[in-house]
């Protein structure tokens, strides 16, 4: 069935089983997985696109108002193969999909329902009150069943947009509101909010000019191990981040550091730091020389949160008792909290 030329789109790798029209194209260019507008050429009538799936399927497939023509060219025992293989993708995609588990009863069910015949002159608003409970708690449900599924953590409850966005809900009556979908939130929505807060960050930025800013590093490891560095600028007006950047297979020495250091600075303007200020590690003391070396006017200084905490450690460490009796029994609190931890 299909034309000369197909074999290579059929084994192309990007090849999704569950849009089996993309076998009877040739990719133009490099798809991108997320989604969008790609440029391929129909197999059969050799036209070139440049749309999504959708169009492509509708193109083969002889369907109307998607925004393309029909290929002239695929026959009745063609498109009658194509469409046996779209039947089997959706069903796949049908059966593959996620099952709607009912929700735990109400409360406010038929074993603690209200006898409307036995209810009195004002009974009403009772009846009221139960049902708005047992809305709230069909809500809870709901909300809950969110988290559990799609394993959010629970600590996301006690984020203020959280609450505010339910609140909001809650209080504004929108006919046939429906929440935003994947792409509105991965393109127009996340396109607004980054122009937000660049303008919320704009301030900050001015005021650079005006008092000096001091460059702030710290590593650590996120949720899935991996090492980051992370750097931001810190005024007299507010605390803005830059950027954070993985290390994997990396050796942090201090040319490594100092390099990224560097970059930073060069990209806030060097005549507006004052100075760096990193941890009190001994590759860290290293990028003071480089970076005093290289910048005149910028000084490194050490954290001095990681000095009292080095000093602490020190103080109330098993090695210091008979040299530092006094100053140990007042700290040795500290080395029974980390033992417990």
């Amino acid at each position: 069935m299909e034309p000369s030329g197909g074999s290579s789109s059929a084994s192309s790798h990007n090849e999704d089983l569950n849009k089996p029209s993309w076998k009877f194209i040739t990719k133009l260019d490099q798809h991108n997985e997320a989604g969008g507008n790609l440029s391929w050429k129909c197999n059969f009538c050799q036209k070139d696109f440049k749309s999504s799936y959708t169009r492509v399927r509708a193109h083969l497939l002889k369907i109307s108002g998607k925004g393309v023509g029909p290929c002239l060219k695929v026959t009745t025992r063609d498109l009658w193969d194509m469409q046996k293989l779209d039947e089997e993708a959706t069903a796949r995609i049908n059966s593959n999909a996620s099952k709607l588990v009912p929700l735990p009863p109400s409360s406010y069910g038929k074993s603690s329902s209200i006898d409307l015949k036995k209810r009195k002159t004002g009974s009403v608003s009772a009846i009221e009150k139960a049902s708005s409970i047992s809305e709230r708690e069909h809500l809870d449900y709901e909300i809950a069943r969110m988290f559990y599924s799609a394993g959010l953590p629970f600590n996301l409850t006690r984020k203020p947009y959280f609450q505010s966005a339910f609140t909001y809900a809650a209080n504004h009556n929108i006919a046939g509101y429906l929440p935003p979908g994947y792409n509105l939130l991965r393109t127009t929505l996340l396109q607004k909010e980054k122009a937000n807060i660049d303008r919320l960050c704009a301030s900050i930025r001015n005021s650079l000019n005006e008092k000096g800013v001091s460059i702030v590093s710290d590593g650590w490891s996120d949720s899935q191990r991996r090492p980051l560095i992370n750097f931001m600028a810190v005024s007299d007006v507010d605390v803005m981040f830059i950027k954070s950047v993985d290390c994997s297979g990396q050796t942090k020495d201090a040319h490594f550091i100092y390099n990224l250091l560097k970059e930073v600075i060069n990209e806030v303007g060097y005549t507006k730091v004052v100075q760096v200020i990193t941890d009190n590690a001994s590759n860290c003391k290293d990028v003071e020389q480089l970076i005093e070396q290289e910048f005149s006017s910028i000084v490194w200084t050490p954290c001095v949160v990681h000095t009292l905490n080095l000093a602490l450690k020190n103080i109330c460490a098993a090695k210091n008792v008979e040299s530092n009796q006094v100053a140990y029994e007042a700290c040795s609190w500290i080395s029974d909290i980390i033992g417990d931890v």
